[in-house]
Formats: structure tokens, C-alpha cells, sequence
């Protein structure tokens, strides 16, 4: 290779190139001239011919050796043998490694990895490192990112690792091997030229003049379908990461019989996209034999039904489909939510019956889709069933849809006319997982990368990248896109928030008098949270275990007014209405075939994934119920009744519970500390009496109990009531006191032991706020006054107005 390296310097070099032209120009002028004056060019045209072929012979066969030895068969000794011609010129022609990246950096997919790094020209260090080295280090990468041969990727990013210690670049980027390495190897998939040299073929797209003569006509189809292989022609349709999906959808598509495939997967998996690719390559002629050269044609159930009086008329339309179909032999039925023609959506037409003779015999090859919920729903147990080849198309692994991802950013850079980075991509992947629950991925990503691009293309205050004058998507266009939508903090915290976060305690004890403990567990779960300690992918789960009217609730509605933006993001259950059986549909919703019953738990926690969900008395819940949020506090999902599956990581869950309340009050007043020997014997009782079992117990992050009140924490809970009332009456220009006297009797009349401080607010309205309403009617308290509760001799209370 180090021979044919500095052949090709050589050959390319500018004096060569010139004498090259001069050449082919003289030539062909020579003969020109002999061809003018009557003489035979012969001996010319052969010294040509000569020229061409050595220049064909260059082109076609030393610029495209590969190199003799692949990485993974090659000793370090003979490294030089894996690098291909491109990476192993620089070595060749430059006198330092300076001039071998600066050389590497004018390479296409070495700009693309710069684009995808964000890293810029003016942020390279050009520093001398020996070029032995450089080259020791770029087969150790080709090794580790499990490269066919040393490229000129490998000698670029081989050259970065090695000036990282001086200039911390990666760290800056925040970028990690795997990440490097996803780049590198999507890079290598889309310019795959360096490894792979396309052998050069004559090819032909389309079908010959006078093919659709030879095929059958499809006047009536035509009327009632599109023509989906002018829509996939648009773009090169993407199949990395579906591979093996692609190839079964081919495979059951040259089946002699029961040749009709459904694809299952939710919004975003990838079903159209296999079948563009479907259409797309069979245009090309890329698939081979049978499948190549198919028009796909996609049923349009509206059209089908548009016009027709009964069943009967559409049974009419669909054999003339079908007879058509069959004949013309050269046509894919592509029929989208194939549930709109089995019974669900407002058409109300189930043709499965008229289907189900045509689809055995493989005449007519159809393609269908269907969700999972829809496929539960609506095939299952269809007769239908038995004729289709089922492709199901789950979610892919994390490091697969980022490749999947990168590849459909290309699609949306042209689109917009910016640059996507690997961070953003990242990020994208990362977070439409966690909040955007209607799609999967990669679907949910890329939809979320082209709302941040449209946002990007259209700021034009933003910069420009210096190599393509794009504007660049970056990690944090991404963040503040979804904080925007879901209404959650997701970056790290800045400014005044980190000063919320350290004094978290304060904030919550201006809503919950006393209780400490609770107060401490939950701070600290959130500072976890916000600072990035907490990468699970289960949910925050609490159990608050205390009396009535202790706090419990109040807490969970705080934490909800200062994490989740107010208490409308909280979804509260009161599980005392989930006793029976029952319970569990009504969490989960109708199963399929039971009506269209929305669930109480998973349709509120897809609607809003980041939401604190309140579970109320939750001891009075059915077993059944227990058991399920076994599974949320353990994977962090939940499959409704309708196969549909909502995450949990982004919520936080509080359960409540007054069993063991009577334990807690007999022990308090005992005198025992509570501590975790406390906790140990109070949840020993709750195991023994069957209301908790342990496993249920050991998947909450924490156990919490709340004390009884005091004499001291009901006082200062009514005062913050009356605080609250103060200020509203404040807003109306009105100005109230109270006397130690009133709130000492309010502590004293309104608290109750069995009910703690729960009735104090209803006796605030009865004895306050009623009297204040009456007296507004009245005009006694208007605008500018000032009002002063206090007791008269009798106890009784006196209103002071001035």
C-alpha cells in the first residue's frame, strides 16, 4: 500500500496533472490535424487509446485498491497494510502531522464528522505528535470502532484522542467513546466509498418502454388508491436499524401463497418508512426477480366509501379492486391502518369477510399496518389473521435508534438548511423517549428534531457554522424544546433555582407545619433529581404513612406547586375507590371490545408523563392494584387494557396511607423517638396484618411518617390559614387582624384528634369567613377598612371595624 500511495501522490501532483492535459490535448489535436490534411491517424489514435486506458486504468483501479490486509487479520507490524490509499497519503506527502490533518480535514466524511462534533477549524490544535504514533493510534482506533480497514476517520479521530489530555476538545463537546463511536460508524454507513468502492455497473431505474402494455389495466383501482411509489421516489427511504424486518417483508412478499404482510407498530416505529423503502427499491430495481419493477399503490378508504349506499356497493368496489389487482400482476396493495376496514373508525365497514377468499390465493399481495392497540383490537383473533405474515416492529435498543436518528437527520438538514448535531440527536433520543409518549422511536426523535430545526432555521439572530454557512441544532435548542412543552425543568439548574433547590425545606414549610422528616426525604429527592444523581428509569416513589390530617396531603400538593408548576399537574386517585375488581379496568381502561373506557392512571400519565401522581389512602386499594404498581415502581411502564404502554420515569409518586395511625399515636405518646427501629416495628405490623407486603414496601424510595399534631403545630397551622386569608382580603384593599385570643380558639374548637387539622379550615369558613361574606353585602366592610377579631368577656368573638 505504501508503494501505491506514492504512485498516487505522484500521479496527482499539479506538474503531473499539467503534463497529463498537455498530453490528451496534443493528441487530440494531432489528430485532428491528420484527419484535416488527408493523412492516416492511425499510430495517433493508438497513442490515445494508450493514454485513456492508463488513465481509465488509474482511475478505476489504483485510486480504488483496497487495501491487502483487513484490520482485524492485521499484525501491528505491517499496519500500513490495513490503511486505504486516502489515509495513508498524508503519511506519503506530508513532512508533519499538521499537514496530514489539514490535508484530512478537506475529506467530506471528515467534515461531516466535524459538523456532527460541532467542532469547528479554529478550535483544532495543530500540534506535532510523530507521524509512528499517529499511525500506531489509528489502527487502535480502526480496532476499537471495529473498522474493516485504518481510514482516513480513524487517522482524524486517532490524531484528536492524542491532543485531548492538552486540549480537552471531547471534554468540551461532552462527547464519550460511544458516542464517537456512533458517529464514526453512521459516517462509514453513508459514505461508505473509502472501505467499500462501488464497482462501476450500468443501471436502470423504472420499468422498460411499453412494460405497463404487458401488465393489466387498473382503470377502477385507480379511482380508489394513490400512487404511493411517486411519494417514496421523493427521498432514499432508510432502512438501517430495520434490517431484518426488510428482509422478512421481502422474503413472505415471494411467498406462493398467503403472500400478504401486516406490519404492527406504534406511531413512529418505522411501518410507511419499510414500505417506501419497499417501493423505492423495487422502482430501482434493487431487490431482484419478482419484486423488482412493482407499482405500490396505497387504498384510499374515504374514496372507497365515498358514494356508496350499502354494503353491497362496497363489496362491489372491492372485487373490482381485487380482479383488477390479480391480473395486473405488477402491483403491491398497500392498505394503511388496516383497522378502518375491519369494523373500527366512523366508515363502520368490516370487509374482512369479502377479503379473506382473494388473500389465500397470492394473486394479490397486499401490505397492511396496524397499531398494537388496533392489531389487540381488531386481528387477534380475526380469521384474517392466518393469511398475513405479522411483522411486529418494537422500539429499538437506545444505541440503534441513535443510528436510525442520524440517519434521518440528513433528511431534515436539507430540509431546513441547518446543521444537526450529535448532542441534539442525543438529547432528542433521550428525552422524546421520556416525554413524548404518542410516538416511539426513532419516530418521537425525529419529529422532535424537525419542530427544533423549523425553530432554528427561522432565529435570525442565530450564528452560522463556518464550513456550510448553516445555522446549527444544538443540545440546548433541544432542552429548552421540551421544557417548553412538558413544563419541567430539565437542564441543569441555574441562578435562582439552585438557591430554591438548596432551601428546598423553607419553601415547602411555608405550605406544612412541621414534619421534618417528610420534609428532608422529599428535598432531598428532588436536589437528586435536579442535579442530575437520579438516571433510573423508575419513577420517585414516597409512602407517607401517618394520621389523618397530618400533612400528608398538603405536602404532595406543595411539591406539586414548585417542581410541577401547580397543583392542575397533579393527578390525584383516591384509592378507597378501587377496592374491587373493577378497580382495574378503570386504571387501565376498557379492554378491547369493551367499549372505548379511557384509563383513569395511563391516559392521564400519557396526556402529561411529568406529573405528580397523588394515590390517597392507598392501603384501601385492591391487592390487584398493589401488584401493579409492582411493576411502575420497578420498570418504570405500564401497558393499558388497549396494549398501549406509557412510562412513569418522568413522574413522581406519592402513596398515603392512615394505616398503623393508632400504632403511631400510642407510641408518640409513650415517648418513643421515631427512628428506623420505630419505622422496622410499624411496618413489621402492617406485613402481619396483610395491609402491605414486603415487596411492595422494599420498591418505595422511601417510607415517611408523619407525627401527630401538637398543640404548637395547630396553632401555627392556623395561622398560616389565616395568612392565606389575610392576603386575599389584602388583594381587595382590605385589612384584617387577628388577636393570640381568636387563634387560640380557633386551635382549641376547630382541631380535632381523630381528624387532626383538617376541620380547621372548615371552621375558619363557618366562624370567619361567613362572618366577613355578610358583612361585605352589607357594606360594613368595604374598600380602605381595617378589621380586628378579637374575644369579648364572654369568649365569644368581636368584629372591630374602622
Amino acid at each position: 500500500m505504501y508503494l501505491y500511495a506514492r504512485f498516487y501522490q505522484f500521479y496527482r501532483t499539479a506538474l503531473l496533472r499539467s503534463i497529463r492535459l498537455l498530453v490528451f490535448t496534443l493528441l487530440l489535436l494531432l489528430i485532428v490535424f491528420l484527419i484535416s490534411n488527408n493523412n492516416s491517424p492511425d499510430f495517433a489514435v493508438f497513442l490515445f487509446n494508450l493514454f485513456v486506458m492508463i488513465e481509465v486504468f488509474f482511475h478505476y483501479k489504483i485510486s480504488r485498491i483496497a487495501p491487502s490486509v483487513p484490520v482485524a487479520k492485521n499484525k501491528k507490524e505491517t499496519k500500513y497494510n490495513s490503511f486505504t490509499l486516502h489515509a495513508l497519503t498524508g503519511f506519503v506527502t506530508q513532512k508533519n502531522t499538521e499537514g496530514i490533518i489539514k490535508e484530512l480535514i478537506s475529506y467530506p466524511q471528515v467534515q461531516l464528522v466535524m459538523e456532527k462534533t460541532n467542532i469547528t477549524r479554529k478550535e483544532l490544535a495543530f500540534t506535532t505528535v510523530s507521524k509512528d504514533v499517529l499511525a500506531e493510534s489509528a489502527f487502535a482506533t480502526a480496532q476499537t470502532f471495529k473498522g474493516k480497514y485504518v481510514t482516513t476517520l480513524d487517522v482524524f479521530i486517532a490524531y484528536l484522542f492524542l491532543i485531548e489530555k492538552e486540549t480537552k476538545l471531547f471534554f468540551a463537546k461532552q462527547l464519550k467513546i460511544a458516542d464517537l463511536a456512533n458517529i464514526v460508524s453512521w459516517v462509514r454507513k453513508v459514505m461508505p466509498e473509502e472501505e467499500n468502492p462501488k464497482k462501476f455497473r450500468v443501471h436502470f431505474s423504472g420499468e422498460g418502454i411499453g412494460e405497463a402494455l404487458v401488465s393489466g389495466w387498473t382503470y377502477e383501482t385507480k379511482k380508489y388508491t394513490a400512487q404511493f411509489t411517486s411519494y417514496a421516489l421523493r427521498e432514499d427511504p432508510l432502512i438501517g436499524g430495520r434490517e431484518k424486518e426488510f428482509g422478512t417483508l421481502l422474503e413472505s412478499l415471494t411467498k406462493l401463497e398467503n403472500n400478504n404482510v401486516l406490519l404492527i407498530g406504534d406511531i413512529g416505529s418505522g411501518k410507511e418508512n419499510l414500505v417506501k423503502a419497499l417501493a423505492y427499491h423495487s422502482f430501482e430495481g434493487n431487490l431482484g426477480g419478482w419484486l423488482n419493477y412493482k407499482r405500490v399503490l396505497q387504498l384510499l378508504v374515504g374514496a372507497l366509501t365515498a358514494g356508496a349506499t350499502n354494503r353491497s356497493d362496497l363489496e362491489s368496489r372491492l372485487q373490482e379492486i381485487i380482479a383488477e389487482v390479480s391480473h395486473a400482476n405488477d402491483v403491491f396493495l398497500y392498505i394503511p391502518e388496516f383497522q378502518n376496514i375491519l369494523g373500527a373508525s366512523s366508515y363502520g365497514l368490516d370487509l374482512s369477510g369479502a377479503l379473506l377468499p382473494y388473500l389465500k390465493g397470492g394473486a394479490m399481495p397486499i401490505i397492511a399496518t396496524m397499531s398494537t392497540g388496533a392489531y389487540k383490537t381488531y386481528m387477534e383473533k380475526n380469521p384474517l389473521r392466518e393469511v398475513f405474515t405479522v411483522i411486529s416492529l418494537a422500539e429499538p435498543e437506545h444505541d440503534n435508534a441513535i443510528q436510525m436518528v442520524l440517519g434521518e437527520a440528513e433528511h431534515i438538514e436539507k430540509k431546513y438548511e441547518v446543521i444537526v448535531s450529535y448532542r441534539a440527536i442525543l438529547s432528542a433520543v433521550e428525552l422524546s423517549e421520556r416525554f413524548y409518549q404518542d410516538e416511539v422511536l426513532p419516530g418521537s426523535a425525529v419529529s422532535l428534531l424537525e419542530d427544533v430545526a423549523n425553530i432554528v432555521s427561522r432565529d435570525p439572530g442565530r450564528k452560522k457554522f463556518e464550513k456550510t454557512g448553516h445555522k446549527m441544532v444544538l443540545e440546548e435548542d433541544v432542552v429548552k424544546k421540551v421544557e417548553q412543552t412538558s413544563h419541567v425543568a430539565i437542564s441543569l439548574p441555574t441562578g435562582n433555582e439552585i438557591q430554591i433547590l438548596l432551601h428546598l425545606e423553607d419553601t415547602l414549610h411555608l405550605r406544612v407545619i412541621a414534619q421534618d422528616d417528610a420534609i428532608k426525604a422529599v428535598s432531598e429527592a428532588m436536589r437528586r433529581l435536579r442535579s442530575g444523581m437520579t438516571t433510573s428509569e423508575r419513577p420517585i416513589s414516597f409512602l407517607f404513612l401517618g394520621p389523618t390530617g397530618v400533612g400528608k396531603t398538603e405536602t404532595a400538593k406543595s411539591l406539586a406547586d414548585f417542581y410541577y408548576k401547580g397543583e392542575k399537574n397533579m393527578i390525584r386517585l383516591d384509592m378507597s375507590e378501587y377496592t374491587d375488581d373493577d378497580g382495574l379496568k378503570r386504571l387501565l381502561g376498557a379492554p378491547p371490545g369493551e367499549g372505548d373506557e379511557r384509563g383513569e392512571l395511563t391516559d392521564k400519565i400519557h396526556d402529561n408523563p411529568a406529573s405528580l401522581i397523588l394515590l390517597d389512602e392507598f392501603e384501601k386499594a385492591n391487592p390487584k392494584i398493589h401488584n401493579l404498581f409492582l411493576q411502575v415502581f420497578d420498570d418504570g411502564r405500564l401497558t393499558d387494557n388497549k396494549g398501549n404502554t406509557v412510562s412513569f420515569r418522568n413522574a413522581i409518586i406519592i402513596a398515603t396511607s392512615n394505616a398503623g395511625s393508632e400504632f403511631i399515636r400510642e407510641e408518640i405518646e409513650k415517648g418513643t423517638p421515631i427512628d428506623r427501629n420505630f419505622q422496622h416495628k410499624l411496618l413489621d405490623q402492617l406485613q402481619s396484618k396483610g395491609i402491605f407486603k414486603p415487596e411492595l414496601l422494599n420498591r418505595f424510595d422511601d417510607i415517611v411518617i408523619f407525627k401527630p399534631l401538637g398543640q404548637e403545630q395547630v396553632t401555627a397551622i392556623v395561622k398560616l390559614l389565616l395568612s392565606q386569608l389575610k392576603k386575599a382580603m389584602e388583594k381587595q384593599d382590605i385589612k384584617i387582624y387577628f388577636d393570640d385570643a381568636v387563634i387560640a380558639k380557633i386551635a382549641r374548637e376547630g382541631f380535632d384528634k381523630d381528624f387532626g387539622a383538617r376541620p380547621l379550615r372548615r371552621y375558619i369558613q363557618d366562624t370567619i369567613e361567613d362572618l366577613i361574606a355578610q358583612k361585605r353585602l352589607t357594606r360594613e366592610i368595604d374598600r380602605g377598612k381595617t378589621v380586628t377579631f378579637s374575644l369579648d368577656g364572654t369568649g365569644a368573638l368581636h368584629v372591630g371595624i374602622v
